[in-house]
């Protein structure tokens, strides 16, 4: 088996469970799914050496900026590298990547982990989940929950965002706070902070 009949599989034994969850297939190895403001993706992805793929998760939100770029979801399609987050599905929780050899047997562990972990991951991420519970003095103390990829100060940026997105102006300003104190010499990430201050009607 080769990855473009891995992927012919795929779209007849993995899409039905991911289109019964809300995912669109956008291109031959790229699902999406758009609820709200809320933006999942799933996509395999072959090795660039070795006959092994991986399946990368990325989750973002439509009132950002795609990564790398100015310009937010227009409604059309996202890939994994544009979002605010990407990690790799792997079966044990506490690894960060996984590839697997490609066949049929990796497929049929792919369908399972998705329903099983994929799906839930996504569900972390939310905005009535887990992400918007985190506080600025979760933050102060390293407990970034389920934002641990991400840089202390990239983690602010998003939850300041999420918060002003979600009419919770004292989380916002807390957390935006907290990212300016933390920011170093970031000139970006200080502009990015300051200007949600100033929406919010603070100065600093």
């Amino acid at each position: 088996m080769n990855f473009t009949e891995l992927l012919r599989t795929a779209h007849h034994e993995l899409e039905p469970s991911l289109i019964e969850a809300g995912f669109r297939r956008v291109s031959g190895a790229v699902w999406n799914r758009c609820k709200g403001d809320e933006l999942s993706v799933v996509h395999l992805q072959k090795h660039s050496v070795e006959e092994s793929f991986c399946v990368n998760l990325g989750i973002h939100y439509a009132f950002l900026p795609k990564e790398g770029s100015l310009s937010t979801f227009d409604g059309g399609q996202i890939e994994a590298p544009e979002c605010v987050l990407h990690l790799r599905l792997t079966e044990n929780p506490a690894a960060k990547d996984q590839w697997w050899p490609i066949a049929d047997s990796s497929l049929h562990q792919i369908i399972d982990l998705v329903g099983t972990r994929g799906l839930p991951i996504f569900d972390m991420y939310r905005l009535d989940g887990p992400i918007g519970k985190i506080d600025g003095k979760s933050i102060e103390n390293g407990d970034f929950g389920p934002l641990a990829p991400m840089t202390r100060i990239r983690a602010c940026f998003l939850l300041a965002r999420i918060h002003e997105r979600m009419g919770n102006r004292d989380k916002c300003v807390e957390i935006a706070a907290i990212g300016l104190k933390h920011a170093g010499m970031a000139v970006g990430p200080q502009k990015a902070l300051k200007d949600i201050l100033k929406r919010l009607g603070k100065n600093f």
